[in-house]
């Protein structure tokens, strides 16, 4: 399986654009995958320079509905004409940041919403024997605590952000097993805690544990936390810098990061 960082905070050099946002370029022997967009066009323009064709994708896999991982979906859409959009049911409610005394809508597209080649995700579905997609995470374990600047329109009411839209992806191939999440507003420990009621085993975890805001204490409790499972983490996004040179600490060489202009196979 191949693995190319099309946008992520950082980059591996100048030719690159490096946006606040998300997106994976997964090829594995059955897809070609987009697992998130990113805010903008800057995708296409990375893509391009890693000689990706983007015409070429026939899976789009949204991880939630904030914009840094899916505003650029209508630009997806205008230059692929075939690749199915997996969502979930939830991430085209209105979401918002609070700056203060203001809120900021920080949610997809709503126009979107309609579009034929978008397939609504409630829970788990199976889409051939290398995909499978999972939420309703149930753990409530070390939380990222800026979740509570985080909030959602629902019913015409405002409220908490439960996270509800955001989902999880595993790839199952030649035995080796991985799991791919976008902010992990649910706690990454609580993902892959719920992964393992899927999978045997996560030989590979690629996610962003939103830890860039959180206290110095609690990104340690995650990172000893992580430190149990037998696997290898790649992060990004985030997670942040000065978070990931915390987790460094405590996990060596179980976690490495992945910028703009970064290419893995596994």
């Amino acid at each position: 399986m191949i693995i190319k960082t099309l946008v992520e905070n950082t980059a591996v050099s100048t030719g690159y654009r490096k946006r606040n946002g998300l997106s994976f370029y997964i090829e594995t022997k059955q897809h070609k995958i987009l697992f998130d967009l990113g805010p903008d066009d800057s995708f296409l323009h990375n893509a391009k320079k890693m000689q990706i064709d983007i015409t070429d994708i026939d899976t789009v896999i949204i991880s939630h509905g904030h914009s840094d991982h899916g505003g650029a979906l209508k630009i997806f859409l205008e230059h692929n004409n075939k690749a199915k959009v997996y969502i979930h049911k939830n991430a085209f409610e209105t979401h918002y940041i609070k700056l203060l005394f203001l809120k900021k809508n920080v949610g997809l597209e709503k126009s979107l919403e309609n579009n034929s080649r978008i397939m609504f995700v409630d829970g788990q579905q199976k889409i051939d024997e290398e995909l499978f997609i999972f939420s309703k995470i149930e753990g409530r374990k070390l939380l990222p605590q800026s979740n509570r600047t985080l909030c959602t329109k629902r019913n015409n009411e405002i409220m908490q952000d439960d996270f509800s839209h955001e989902q999880n992806l595993l790839i199952i191939q030649d035995g080796v097993t991985t799991l791919f999440a976008g902010c992990s507003h649910n706690g990454i420990v609580n993902i892959i805690e719920e992964a393992f009621n899927y999978a045997n085993s996560l030989d590979f975890i690629i996610a962003s544990f939103h830890t860039f805001l959180e206290s110095k204490e609690l990104i340690m409790q995650v990172a000893q936390e992580l430190k149990k499972f037998e696997t290898k983490y790649l992060t990004c996004h985030c997670t942040g810098q000065k978070a990931f040179s915390i987790l460094k600490e405590i996990l060596g060489d179980k976690v490495s990061y992945l910028s703009t202009g970064t290419s893995i196979t596994i």
